[in-house]
């Protein structure tokens, strides 16, 4: 059996004498792939201190057929805090203002098919936002700069599921950026 290059240039791959496949590789990660070949990949930036202790300050929903990963969120907080992420809480969202995500490949004119807002109290009101899953939290022990908190389980989110962020504390501004995009 022989191995071809798969352009038809009648190119075969070397094995060497421990048969091991002989290969220049270019190794790219699946992110960048997303965010390069299809420009899938975006930024949604969010900016929001919580009325009371634990209220909804982000949510997004993905509306697409194909899954939204959620890779991770750069976070800063303004005081001691705790910010806790909830899978799929459903619902009503109070006084949500709209945030667009900003697709990070300058040259792609996609847009993200999803639902993404932000608010001091998504959770309050007459809202019925409930429910949901917690599936991370982190603490902060003080005010402090910029920092990117890695999923080291990507998020996956199928049609209509969400991931909500929560602030214990009210009036600790949460400034943050969800890094998405979307890959089957």
């Amino acid at each position: 059996m022989l191995i071809e290059d798969g352009r038809g240039s009648g190119r075969r791959v070397e094995v060497d004498p421990e048969n091991m496949l002989r290969v220049l590789a270019t190794m790219q990660t699946l992110e960048r792939h997303t965010n390069q070949e299809h420009g899938q990949a975006y930024h949604a930036p969010f900016d929001k201190a919580p009325t009371a202790n634990d209220d909804c300050i982000f949510y997004l929903q993905n509306l697409s057929d194909t899954d939204l990963i959620v890779e991770g969120f750069w976070l800063s907080v303004s005081a001691v805090c705790e910010l806790y992420f909830k899978l799929n809480a459903i619902g009503t969202r109070n006084a949500a203002a709209a945030i667009t995500p900003v697709n990070v490949n300058a040259k792609s004119g996609n847009e993200a098919d999803c639902t993404c807002e932000q608010g001091v109290d998504l959770d309050g009101g007459a809202a019925e936002l409930t429910g949901g899953t917690e599936v991370e939290r982190y603490v902060f022990r003080a005010a402090g700069d910029s920092e990117f908190f890695n999923f080291e389980q990507d998020i996956v989110l199928g049609k209509n599921d969400t991931l909500t962020v929560w602030g214990s504390i009210a009036a600790a501004v949460a400034n943050g950026t969800a890094v998405i995009n979307f890959h089957d």
